[in-house]
């Protein structure tokens, strides 16, 4: 983690802000030190001022203060001419130091900088065999993707391995041959078309994070609520370690019933296009495309080929939830994705359209369909609301066994 912030502060143009380190070390449990001297350590590259974090301000003179041991915090008996002899002796000089005076940019000379051969270094196909007949692909055209599915229609498509990864080692699961998509430029292609954002099924989670912060820069404000909403929700996904090499593609067809972003596919109106062995291409609405507890509809012959996420139109909302245990790096007891499309009738806000769909509440996720007929037609207001959780109480069942174990 330190070595990480470490490579942030060194690519960075500018100082890292304090939101930049606390993502940075978000993906690692420290239950020895602890966050605080790390967090602490850290601040001179951020440049903060001392005054956020304590009850007296960074340029304030305070030469006459002590501070108490058993507290943290000035003395009061500091300014007494009466105090016991082993309280004068425990009295320890308080002189604020200001993190803000330190430019810890100067010390990123001593890092040692990332080989350039390295870099320069050119991709090779590769195959590799392991134990017990397992074999490893890492093609680099899609067409070479393609082959390799025809010739093993039950092999495994990874990026960043992040989930086969515990499948393998803690489920013992063994998965004979693996095909490495995370080199092909045809899967990791991010584009912006006049309807929609193109992603491919490689591209990491953290690539795609900035590509809608790129969005929401350059697009109209109307235009990018489904942007905004992903971006609320990857920040909570997991660690940064972990959005490094997690993929788009892997996330969705991994199915997961808990998963943060599939709901949001399907309520943002989003699009998969699928591709097969022979090229064919054919395209299915999100909320059609999962069938059951980490069933999609692909076949064998089949591979993810890119998400179309459309842009939102003028008063078209789009909204993220996620509820866990804890903020950062914790699986959803339950999560959603809420989209609305308001138009105005006689001085009355209506919803024109809207869509509702949840994970955690069963092995899939699912689509509130009837709380979504009874929303299309009705003034936008609080009793709007009222009606809709009273027909979200019998649309979304929930079972004894409702994924999460917290009906």
């Amino acid at each position: 983690s330190v070595s990480y912030v470490m490579m942030l502060v060194e690519v960075s143009q500018t100082s890292p802000t304090e939101e930049q380190i606390e993502e940075s070390l978000a993906g690692n449990l420290c239950r020895c030190t602890g966050y605080r001297p790390i967090l602490d350590a850290f601040r001179v590259f951020a440049k903060t001022n001392d005054s956020l974090y304590t009850n007296v301000p960074s340029h304030s003179s305070t030469k006459d203060e002590f501070v108490c041991p058993s507290t943290g915090k000035p003395c009061s008996c500091g300014s007494k001419a009466v105090c016991t002899k082993d309280a004068k002796e425990e009295k320890i000089k308080y002189q604020p130091f200001s993190y803000s005076e330190i430019d810890g940019m100067t010390y990123t000379n001593k890092e040692l900088i990332f080989p350039s051969e390295l870099l320069l270094r050119k991709q090779t196909y590769l195959k590799l065999s392991g134990s017990g007949g397992l074999k490893w692909y890492r093609p680099l055209r899609l067409q070479q993707v393609l082959d390799l599915k025809a010739r093993y229609p039950d092999a495994k498509l990874v990026v960043g391995n992040t989930e086969l990864g515990i499948e393998t080692r803690l489920k013992g699961l063994f998965y004979p041959v693996f095909i490495c998509v995370a080199c092909i430029p045809e899967l990791n292609k991010l584009s912006v078309k006049e309807d929609c954002l193109e992603i491919g099924s490689a591209v990491r989670l953290s690539e795609l994070s900035k590509f809608f912060r790129l969005s929401i820069k350059e697009e109209a404000p109307h235009k990018v609520s489904s942007c905004r909403a992903f971006i609320e929700q990857i920040n909570w996904f997991a660690g940064t370690q972990i959005k490094n090499v997690a993929s788009v593609g892997g996330n969705i067809c991994t199915a997961s019933p808990i998963s943060d972003l599939n709901p949001l596919w399907m309520a943002a109106g989003a699009k998969f296009h699928i591709i097969d062995c022979k090229g064919n291409i054919r395209s299915t609405a999100a909320e059609k495309f999962f069938l059951g507890y980490r069933k999609v509809d692909l076949a064998s012959n089949e591979i993810l080929l890119s998400v179309s996420l459309p842009w939102t139109r003028p008063f078209e909302f789009v909204k993220e939830f996620k509820q866990a245990h804890r903020r950062d790096d914790d699986i959803a007891i339950v999560n959603a994705g809420m989209r609305v499309l308001l138009e105005e009738k006689d001085s009355n806000w209506v919803v024109s359209d809207a869509s509702i769909a949840y994970g955690g509440v069963a092995p899939l996720s699912v689509s509130a369909v009837k709380t979504k007929d009874f929303l299309i037609g009705k003034t936008w207001n609080c009793e709007l609301l009222k009606g809709a959780l009273e027909v979200l109480e019998k649309d979304i069942f929930l079972k004894e066994d409702a994924p999460g174990g917290m009906v």
